[in-house]
């Protein structure tokens, strides 16, 4: 579920590349910006679908008995969540257009970020230091959120609502959103001025 948003949001414009698409692309009336997030929400629905998936199977093969407080707003939160993987995914796939080895770098990052999130382990058992870096990622508000939402008695990491969690995800996921644009069309401009779509 995390590394359908995350990778595949981070490969895009760099499959496009080795595919040779990209100047098809670049050429189309839509701004290269625009098909990459949409391609990036794409993602983030597909991840979606695995994780209820996920959450079936374990019920009607392992039953698992998962119970969740609130529902609703759990799977809002997880919407939200995926939505925020996507949004650093689109920071990744703008940084990777320039690697022939993006697909590695992506794989490398991917699993740092589940931990720095949460979702391995609680932030909380992190040394101080990386705790830090977690409260920069989106996604990790919106696991503190999903927890809230889905175990009775939990405790927030920093001691805030659900609501407080989800509106500082919210906040980040829109910085990176903003960030992934300047990137892409810096990058799209540069493409354009020097012809180099096509070399990988």
């Amino acid at each position: 579920m995390w590394a359908n948003t995350l990778f595949a949001s981070s490969f895009t414009i760099s499959y496009d590349r080795m595919n040779g698409t990209l100047e098809a692309l670049l050429s189309s009336p839509t701004r290269l910006v625009d098909i990459i997030v949409g391609r990036s929400i794409w993602n983030a629905f597909i991840g979606l679908v695995n994780a209820l998936l996920v959450f079936v199977i374990a019920e009607l093969i392992f039953h698992t008995g998962v119970a969740v407080v609130n529902p609703l707003l759990f799977f809002g939160t997880l919407v939200l969540t995926l939505l925020s993987l996507a949004s650093i995914g689109l920071i990744f796939s703008a940084a990777f257009v320039f690697s022939r080895r993006s697909y590695v770098l992506t794989s490398i990052a991917e699993y740092p970020i589940y931990v720095l999130c949460g979702a391995m382990i609680p932030i909380t058992a992190l040394p101080q230091w990386a705790q830090y870096i977690s409260y920069a990622l989106a996604p990790s508000w919106g696991i503190d959120a999903m927890k809230l939402a889905s175990v009775e008695g939990y405790t927030s990491m920093t001691g805030m609502s659900v609501w407080i969690d989800m509106l500082i995800m919210i906040v980040i996921s829109f910085i990176y959103f903003l960030v992934a644009r300047k990137l892409l069309e810096t990058i799209e401009r540069n493409i354009r001025e020097t012809g180099s779509a096509v070399r990988y």
